[in-house]
């Protein structure tokens, strides 16, 4: 069968017709949809990254599948493109999508990065998607942008109730100088201090450090402090960071008054594979208790999640967590829309059938519904550490926050 290709510039879409000398019955309007893919794959934060691709290759070789049996709907096409979580080549990446009349993309996956990207999508008409941003800086209503993950406010609450929890009552900050991790840091202040806790000073570094000594020694200097005016098991260090947490455990180790102090963690570095591959840096982590919160999945909705989950890990060797769960629940949300607005060859349909989409959908991850500023509204936590399994360091639950409690 010869097929007539043509390319609709103005929706991204390649419309493949069949126009052959077969009947009727057999011609049908087979339109394939190219959506953009924005990553980390080789920097920082690529097990989130890999566990993404993944999950969208799965889901789209299902959509297509479905598809071609209908002899209608979409082909799926991802535009993967690696950001290596860089801001700037996030942007690049974003303009040259736009170039191929791409007008939605899943990611990215970091607030630094949607924080540039933001301006460019409303001026462009395109729809960003991001499984892994959670700056609350970022929940503004009437934007391009879409969040199926919870914001920061609502980690911090889970942060926080464990940490009181656990009696520590003093905190120390470390953290990343960026979008994200900016936002987690001034939200867990806000919900430890509400909750009637000091918090010092801490040490903001610059996302371009490489040396850790100066953070190192300002961190230990404030963490002796507090402990000398307090229970030294009620003085803890909070850190909000990315891959570069293996560079600062390994310094941390040496450390006389920071390799005896509980630690906490974030979203951004549980089950970590390049902390896990770090003998000294996963040793540390382990003996400091340093939980990591994480969006997580209900074990209810188990049969829903758990045969992704497990085909994902067959893949990429780790396994994937909500974020890349997330996404996954993105793509199919977005081939609804499409269906619904008619191949969105409007944007502003196809931006509306999305958020009525998501607020009648159940994914994988549960229910999808959307705040007013685009953001997921329902999400638990777990708490993920590494300890050791059957003689070997793993990253495990130790704890979960559902609907407001610990578990």
């Amino acid at each position: 069968m010869n097929r007539c290709i043509r390319f609709c510039t103005s929706c991204g879409l390649i419309l493949v017709l069949a126009c052959s000398t077969a009947t009727a019955s057999d011609l049908y309007v087979q339109k394939k949809l190219r959506i953009g893919v924005l990553v980390s794959l080789t920097g920082l934060w690529s097990t989130l990254g890999r566990n993404t691709e993944v999950a969208l290759e799965i889901g789209s070789a299902k959509i297509n599948a479905q598809s071609d049996a209908a002899h209608a709907g979409y082909r799926i096409e991802l535009l993967v493109r690696d950001t290596h979580l860089v801001p700037e080549l996030a942007l690049e990446a974003l303009k040259e999508l736009a170039q191929k009349g791409v007008t939605v993309v899943i990611g990215p996956q970091s607030s630094a990065e949607l924080a540039l990207l933001r301006p460019y999508a409303n001026a462009h008409d395109i729809l960003l998607i991001s499984q892994g941003s959670t700056a609350s800086s970022l929940a503004i209503a009437g934007d391009n942008v879409f969040r199926l993950c919870p914001d920061d406010t609502l980690e911090a609450q889970a942060t926080v109730a464990l940490m009181w929890h656990d009696g520590i009552r003093t905190l120390v900050p470390f953290w990343r100088g960026d979008a994200g991790n900016d936002g987690l840091h001034d939200s867990v202040r806000a919900a430890f201090i509400a909750r009637g806790g000091a918090v010092a000073d801490g040490y903001r570094y610059d996302p371009a450090t490489t040396d850790f000594t100066a953070a190192i020694a300002a961190v230990s200097r404030e963490v002796a402090y507090a402990r000398a005016s307090a229970n030294p098991s009620t003085v803890a260090v909070y850190l909000a960071a990315f891959d570069k947490v293996v560079d600062i455990f390994e310094m941390a180790f040496t450390d006389a008054v920071l390799n005896t102090s509980t630690w906490y963690g974030s979203d951004g570095m549980a089950n970590s594979s390049a902390l896990l591959s770090a003998p000294v840096g996963a040793a540390f982590a382990a003996s400091v208790g340093y939980p990591n919160p994480l969006f997580g999945l209900d074990p209810a909705n188990q049969s829903a999640w758990q045969p992704l989950a497990t085909e994902i890990q067959h893949v990429s060797g780790v396994a994937p967590d909500a974020f890349a769960l997330a996404a996954y629940d993105a793509l199919f949300l977005t081939y609804r829309a499409l269906q619904q607005s008619q191949a969105g060859k409007n944007f502003a349909a196809l931006k509306a059938a999305f958020v009525a989409t998501a607020n009648s959908y159940t994914g994988v991850t549960g229910s999808t519904t959307l705040n007013a500023a685009g953001d997921r509204v329902f999400s638990d936590f777990d708490f993920w550490a590494i300890r050791p399994v059957n003689g070997l360091l793993s990253w495990i639950i130790i704890g979960r926050y559902i609907g407001g409690t610990l578990y």
